[in-house]
């Protein structure tokens, strides 16, 4: 290592260890841990939706293309609910936009042929990447990977096609109280139309 690079490395450390010092619940501790973040730059490709958005009645002037905030200066929101439903990644709108370009022009080719000049794959490989990215998440070879639905929707696949309640055995199914009230509406589907019912 050189001068230069020790010197560097001593004011960092001596930054961590003031910031360590610092109270837990205080916010110069708080942007302290921001500014260390490694994923800190993702929030830019999201649109997070601005105070005076959340305020309005009517769909934006130009509602074809949304970008959120009606001005760069504008005051995000602070945005709790990705279990919900998250914001909007940037490159969405766009997304859309050559996906029905392709199905305009291509019609059912779309669904095998992949344009030379578009960042979509054919709609019937549209799933292979996700699958590929979340193989070493789950532990799994992409070829086992389903991505597909949504959470309700695959409680649904899951319980009717494996959920075999025993007469004398187990026949019931444990649930948080507080899930998404879809997700309660799965099990109790399954419990009541199974034979036998659960009581």
């Amino acid at each position: 290592m050189t001068a230069e690079s020790n010197t560097a490395a001593a004011a960092g450390g001596q930054a961590t260890a003031d910031a360590q010092s610092l109270p837990h619940d205080s916010r110069e501790y708080a942007e302290y841990l921001v500014s260390q973040d490694p994923l800190k730059h993702l929030r830019d490709e999201f649109l997070i939706p601005s105070k005076a958005d959340l305020v309005l009645e009517t769909l934006p002037k130009d509602s074809d293309h949304p970008t959120s905030t009606t001005s760069p200066d504008a005051d995000p929101s602070v945005y709790l609910c990705g279990n919900s439903l998250g914001l909007q990644p940037r490159r969405v709108s766009a997304r859309l936009h050559q996906f029905l370009s392709t199905w305009a022009t291509q019609g059912v080719q779309g669904h095998f042929k992949r344009l030379t000049d578009s960042p979509l794959p054919a709609w019937l490989h549209a799933d292979d990447a996700a699958a590929k990215a979340m193989a070493p998440i789950v532990g799994a070879a992409p070829a086992e990977i389903a991505v597909m639905e949504t959470l309700t929707a695959n409680l649904h696949f899951i319980l009717s096609a494996f959920y075999r309640p025993q007469r004398e055995g187990r026949h019931k199914i444990i649930i948080e109280s507080k899930a998404f009230p879809s997700d309660h509406w799965n099990p109790k589907s399954a419990t009541t139309t199974s034979s036998p019912p659960t009581p």
